[in-house]
């Protein structure tokens, strides 16, 4: 936890410098005066915002919100999901399947839950199976729609840029007896593509990224649930289900079996955690 806040420490004082050296080249090339033009702005934002609000229903564009607050916010506790199955699979032997219904009301994760609720109703591996990964994609399918919006953001942004400075060009062109017209004109014109540009390649696409490791956090997450719970609705050993699924981690995040914590021999009492 120490060494993982204190990369999150760097990669934000790295973010903030890198901003600072954007920021000040653009600054040190053009004046703010000449940088903010609120016309661009305008023609820019409300053009991605029309478009977005036709394209999306307003529940994605909630979502989209959500969504991209929880990749920044959320952490996703692997070995807290292993330890957890493991000792399921513990109390499974030790009780019966039966036994875990106190523990599913008690569930908060909604895949496992839901995971925890098909081991208890179906006897049939295959049955399960089947289930999750229909329930995977259809979870996978909602979680692109997130990303499905900022992608459409990355390809229209400089679209809506382009048409800023065609307009900029055409006022330009229809008052070149105006003298304080043409420098208007010229500076709406090539701001509109820098705002176009900065919004595609300093926003959406860097947030697509983001999003899109989130999503694969996830898919890994349930991947690991669907197996536990497999091997657990298999009558599999408790060590099997936290071998299997510990392996499925990057190896610099595997986990050590936790002999100490549990005597499976004596089949000692087993606390699930919540």
């Amino acid at each position: 936890m120490k060494i993982e806040g204190k990369d999150q420490y760097i990669k934000i004082t790295v973010i903030g410098i890198l901003v600072l050296l954007i920021v000040h080249s653009l600054l040190g090339s053009i004046s703010f005066k000449a940088f903010f033009n609120l016309t661009a702005l305008e023609i820019i934002f409300a053009g991605i915002i029309l478009s977005v609000i036709i394209s999306f229903s307003f529940d994605t564009l909630i979502v989209t919100v959500k969504m991209i607050h929880a990749s920044f916010t959320d952490k996703i506790d692997y070995a807290g999901d292993i330890h957890k199955l493991h000792q399921l699979s513990a109390k499974v032997k030790r009780e019966g399947v039966l036994s875990i219904q106190s523990e599913i009301e008690l569930e908060t994760q909604t895949f496992l839950r839901d995971a925890m609720i098909l081991l208890n109703d179906y006897k049939k591996p295959e049955v399960i199976r089947d289930i999750l990964e229909k329930d995977m994609e259809s979870r996978r399918a909602n979680l692109y729609r997130p990303y499905n919006v900022l992608k459409m953001i990355s390809h229209i942004a400089p679209s809506f840029g382009l048409i800023g400075t065609l307009i900029g060009m055409i006022g330009l062109l229809s008052n070149m007896d105006k003298t304080d017209m043409i420098m208007n004109n010229m500076a709406y014109a090539l701001v509109s593509t820098l705002y176009g540009g900065l919004i595609a390649n300093f926003v959406a696409v860097p947030l697509m990224g983001r999003l899109k490791e989130y999503i694969d956090r996830n898919m890994l997450r349930w991947a690991m649930i669907m197996e536990g719970i497999l091997l657990i609705a298999q009558n599999d050993s408790p060590r099997n289900v936290f071998d299997k699924m510990n392996v499925m981690l990057k190896e610099s995040e595997r986990l050590e079996y936790p002999r100490s914590r549990v005597e499976e021999r004596n089949w000692t009492t087993y606390e699930l955690e919540s």
